[in-house]
């Protein structure tokens, strides 16, 4: 087994109970467990270091008396400070269906139902596979005696409550970006600092807060003055739960310890709708993106697919499966092109519908093979960091098992072209004039692509050689390689947000432009590859 100390319980030794103390007998076997009861009101709770010593809160709920289904929602956000909510309910149908109706409705992470009982939760908050990580809402019928409730509380005892003398900087930023339930995450995420300074990182686009931290330990075994310097991230608690298993489960295993960050186990945080996740900050690093425009950026490809992600293809294994429907099923969330980058689209040069390209895509000749693994997901230009000679892997919320391998090599070489081209003074045509002898048919089965050192998109000429070398080795078909960037030079043009109205527009080509030319680029793939004029 791990190495592992003797545990002294929870450090939290107070249960509060909702509208009355349970009898004196069950009351005796709390104590006989080190925990004090005490009767949970709205004044209680809000009593200073109530809650911050509070383990658990034990609700019920009895068909004769539907006011008691109301505190849950009363006391619902107990879950931010890391206490466990234990709901004891009459276990006859009604009762357990106006529950389960609550539950859904307050969006609650629950424990104790059936899948089947979970089924028509809402999907926008609950994913019946989603990682089981606490805390939760435990749901107990009243059949239940008070010794097992009991045994229960001990078995699952709740952290370290948040610190409430956590200073946290500036204040602008906890006053325009974090809500109470953030701002209590990360009182419990840097429980044994007396600081913490937040600096908003802005580059990704997936809908979470990212920011590096700089934090001031209290009680620090080595004296320095020096802040513990990390990465953190904070959103909604399904999305956070998964990255944080996707972590521990799937992407550090395989990946060499310098070449991706670590997580910070102990300051990873959970709350009622929110969640906090922390790694150790990747110091001296920069985007693939700018290293390769700034022309130091090549060797870093090449030790990105044969160092970082090199198990990862080792462990690949041919399947027979069409990459034809794997590529449309990578493109059924993108049902439409954005009206907002229609025109832009069009102007560019663009002629055909998006129907008529998925059309072309399915009925590519792949042949029935492809390699399938482990992918990052979401490979794109920022990413990738480089620091010195290394390429080191961030952002894993989107790694997955069993996909085409070839989607880790499209999607860098993609991202490189959405990310790398925004801010170039020349027109969007200038920019694809350039690059589109090297999407020809032709371009696409050579390993040598020589671009005039005087042309500015010579950086990325020079990436995409690189990439292409590496994409060759995990190609079972011809065109396979090719087919899967035309899918994903097609997804990143029909991002659904206005890029230019969320993100500072560039001086010279702007967000929304360069995912345009993304469009025309695909187009221009599809028919020089179905031999189409």
């Amino acid at each position: 087994m791990a190495i592992a100390k003797i545990s002294s319980g929870s450090p939290r030794r107070s249960i509060g109970f909702a509208r009355s103390l349970p009898d004196a007998p069950a009351v005796e076997l709390f104590k006989d467990r080190g925990y004090d009861c005490y009767l949970l009101t709205d004044q209680s709770a809000a009593q200073a270091g109530t809650l911050e010593k509070t383990d658990s809160i034990v609700l019920s709920y009895r068909k004769e008396k539907p006011s008691e289904l109301g505190d849950l929602r009363r006391f619902a956000y107990v879950l931010n400070y890391d206490c466990r909510i234990y709901l004891r309910y009459e276990s006859d149908l009604a009762t357990k269906k106006k529950v389960i109706k609550t539950i859904d409705l307050l969006k609650l992470p629950v424990d104790g139902l059936q899948q089947a009982e979970m089924a028509n939760f809402s999907s926008d908050w609950f994913d019946p596979y989603a990682p089981p990580f606490g805390p939760y809402l435990h749901v107990r019928t009243a059949d239940d005696d008070w010794t097992k409730l009991a045994n229960l509380i001990v078995a699952n005892p709740a952290g370290h409550p948040p610190n409430p003398s956590l200073t946290i900087k500036p204040k602008s930023v906890v006053k325009k970006l974090l809500s109470a339930e953030s701002v209590l995450l990360l009182r419990r995420a840097f429980a044994d600092c007396s600081s913490v300074e937040l600096f908003q990182k802005t580059d990704g686009l997936s809908g979470v807060l990212a920011f590096e931290v700089f934090a001031h330990i209290r009680d620090k075994v080595s004296g320095a003055k020096s802040p513990y310097r990390c990465f953190i991230k904070l959103g909604p608690r399904l999305k956070v739960a998964r990255e944080y298993d996707k972590y521990r489960t799937i992407a550090m295993e395989k990946v060499p310890f310098h070449l991706g960050p670590r997580l910070r186990l102990d300051r990873c945080m959970l709350g009622q709708s929110q969640g906090i996740i922390t790694c150790d900050f990747v110091a001296g690093a920069e985007p693939i993106r700018d290293c390769v425009k700034a022309g130091r950026g090549i060797h870093a490809l090449g030790n990105l697919f044969n160092q970082t992600l090199i198990a990862w293809r080792r462990d690949a294994e041919p399947e027979q499966q069409s990459l034809n429907k794997l590529l449309v099923n990578y493109l059924a969330d993108r049902e439409e092109v954005p009206k907002h980058r229609k025109k832009r689209i069009k102007d560019f040069g663009a002629k055909r519908s998006l129907a008529e390209l998925i059309q072309r895509i399915q009925k590519s000749p792949l042949g029935q093979r492809v390699l399938i693994g482990t992918i990052h997901g979401d490979l794109h230009a920022t990413n990738v960091l480089v620091r010195m000679g290394d390429a080191i892997i961030i952002d894993l919320e989107n790694i997955a098992t069993a996909k085409p391998l070839l989607l880790d090599a499209a999607s860098l070489e993609a991202g490189l072209f959405i990310d790398g081209f925004v801010g170039d003074k020349r027109t969007g045509r200038s920019v694809l004039k350039s690059v589109l002898p090297y999407y020809t048919r032709d371009a696409l089965t050579k390993d040598d692509h020589f671009c005039d050192p005087a042309d500015k998109s010579v950086w990325f000429i020079d990436s995409i050689r690189q990439i292409r070398m590496q994409s060759k080795q995990m190609e079972l078909g011809e065109f396979q390689y090719a087919w899967t960037l035309v899918a994903v030079f097609l997804r990143k043009s029909l991002n659904k947000e206005n890029l230019d109205k969320i993100t500072k527009p560039a001086e010279g080509l702007t967000r929304e432009d360069v995912r345009a030319l993304a469009y025309v680029l695909a187009e221009k793939m599809i028919m020089t590859l179905s031999n189409s004029a």
